[in-house]
């Protein structure tokens, strides 16, 4: 009954201007004016896909056969032999098919002959309520759902005039179910709290313009600071104890205390810089930047906020690393398929080699010296040897790599893989791809990873959802997945210790 009162209320104020726009003269007596809303009622609950369209016939004849005694209730939902209730979620998209029958259930194991979960041939989906001993009322957990049918699970919705059923309670990974209906959601514990991690970790999303940043022991509170414009990479000065964020769409370089919400904006770029990547030297005396639209990479000081230096690179870069026992720096130009070299004493322009498959981000491996370059567009990385400037080796990965990381001891790549949402691993001694680990559908397109001091931990962003994973490194799998409120690019793992 609250979605009719709620819409009543608003039809009430809006009556007179649909009856405006469709040439509709309301009468003064009450009983025309609320003949005439109700008709307008009528044709908005019609019109609303978000309410729950009447089930054809095919289907419930479908769901009587499977389960013998059905009633059907106004809403969709529907209970077998006046026992237990299935809710109905609205697909995202719904499938054209001239079937009408059950495609996927997945079993309950206290009852064999009622699933917790039915899917139709339409994509329409039914899940069970399961009665507690406290008396609430709970529905599929998320781990017990199959792969195949858990991307449109989440993307799923119960029906907004859903008839809720007293004391349903959804878990937190399930709340998106929930829509603009009032279903009370239980708070997960602490994910983080087996997992003793210590420090925290630093978040930026370009998509909302935050800085998200929460304590790794503890994810009962994150914080998020607003910028003015696209947060991008984000830096460490271990001397000064300060942060460094590139801001690309206001041509800003922002400085961050840690645990702290006030942002300065330390560094004032020209207009159409757009810088991306940033760097600091050992001691955080000098700040390296690279401008993707100015076409530059540039040196400031940070204590006076001074530009040093301005050296021209290749069109449209994407990333550099630094090699400082040969003093270089490798600047990845995907636009041009080549990495250009940069002498890092005085900055000045060395040679280029080319490299196909659109190279974006690098590093290097201060165990062996070797820079590690992700091609995004033909779903390899390159081994390159800086010292002769040559490509030693290329190995495939998943599809889009977009992000790189090694281990403390130089042994282990990881390799985030954009479209595939995979975690390659690379054994840099024997240069083998050695295992891939799978991303939960609810972490897609992993935009950074980071490795945790002690390396026993993978540290996953989203460029297009809003949760973050966590894989560990022993097990090889995701063991924890936390809701940022955010999608997230960059990652930064400070640790006071």
């Amino acid at each position: 009954m609250n979605i009719f009162c709620s819409l009543w209320s608003m039809l009430s104020k809006t009556g007179h201007v649909i009856a405006r726009r469709h040439k509709v003269t309301l009468r003064n007596d009450a009983f025309r004016k609320k003949e005439f809303l109700l008709l307008i009622l009528a044709f908005f609950l019609l019109s609303q896909s978000a309410f729950s369209a009447e089930l054809p016939t095919g289907m419930k004849e479908a769901l009587k056969k499977k389960f013998g005694s059905v009633v059907f209730k106004i809403d969709n939902s529907f209970t077998v032999n006046n026992k237990d209730t299935y809710l109905p979620l609205i697909p995202l998209i719904e499938k054209n098919t001239a079937k009408s029958e059950i495609t996927n259930t997945v079993p309950d194991k206290s009852d064999k002959n009622l699933p917790k979960l039915i899917e139709l041939s339409s994509g329409q989906l039914y899940v069970k309520l399961i009665k507690q001993k406290d008396g609430s009322q709970i529905i599929i957990d998320l781990k017990e759902i199959p792969e195949l049918l858990k991307n449109g699970f989440l993307n799923a919705k119960f029906p907004s005039d859903l008839v809720i059923p007293k004391g349903l309670i959804l878990k937190e990974e399930l709340s998106t179910l929930a829509g603009n209906l009032s279903i009370n959601i239980e708070k997960n514990p602490n994910p983080l709290a087996k997992l003793k991690l210590n420090g925290l970790l630093y978040l930026t999303s370009p998509d909302t313009g935050k800085i998200v940043y929460l304590d790794l022991s503890d994810a009962s509170m994150i914080y998020k600071i607003q910028t003015k414009g696209a947060p991008w990479d984000i830096t460490f000065d271990k001397t000064n104890k300060k942060f460094y964020i590139s801001d690309f769409a206001k041509d800003l370089i922002y400085t961050l205390k840690p645990m702290e919400s006030l942002l300065s904006t330390n560094i004032i770029l020209p207009s159409m810089s757009s810088p991306i990547d940033i760097e600091l030297s050992d001691d955080g005396s000098l700040l390296y930047i690279l401008e993707s639209l100015a076409n530059s990479f540039v040196v400031y000081k940070t204590d006076e906020s001074k530009l040093l230096l301005t050296t021209k690179v290749p069109s449209n870069p994407a990333s550099f690393s630094i090699t400082k026992d040969l003093a270089l720096i490798a600047v990845t130009c995907p636009s041009l398929s080549s990495i250009a070299f940069l002498n890092l004493n005085d900055f000045s322009s060395l040679n280029q080699i080319m490299l196909e498959g659109n190279p974006e981000k690098i590093i290097s491996n201060p165990a062996n010296g070797l820079l590690y370059v992700a091609n995004r567009d033909n779903n390899t990385v390159s081994i390159i040897d800086p010292t002769n400037k040559k490509i030693k080796n290329t190995i495939e990965v998943g599809e889009t790599p977009t992000a790189l990381t090694i281990d403390s001891s130089g042994k282990w790549l990881y390799i985030a893989n954009g479209r595939s949402s995979t975690i390659s691993i690379i054994d840099t001694e024997n240069e083998t791809l050695t295992e891939t680990i799978p991303l939960p559908v609810e972490t897609q397109f992993p935009g950074d990873i980071k490795i945790t001091p002690d390396n026993k931990w993978l540290i996953t962003t989203s460029e297009t959802t809003n949760v973050i994973s966590i894989i560990d490194l022993n097990l090889k799998q995701v063991v924890v997945k936390l809701d940022v409120s955010a999608t997230t690019h960059a990652a930064f793992i400070y640790n006071a210790k």
